[in-house]
């Protein structure tokens, strides 16, 4: 699980569907990518970023 992120998208309580929505994929989908299951692609990694006001390293902790 990546902590960063889930820490992130409770901070701007925001459930895993509305995030989904905003990067256009299906809400099981971003679950199984946020449980680190699946990996996220580049261009959803910056518009995490985005969404969350956030570097990638900050939200990936890299």
């Amino acid at each position: 699980m990546n902590h960063q992120l889930y820490a992130a998208r409770r901070e701007s309580r925001m459930k895993q569907k509305d995030v989904a929505k905003k990067l256009h994929i299906h809400p099981q989908s971003y679950h199984l990518k946020e449980s680190g299951k699946r990996e996220f692609t580049i261009s959803e990694g910056k518009k995490l970023a985005i969404i969350f006001n956030t570097s990638l390293d900050n939200l990936f902790g890299r």
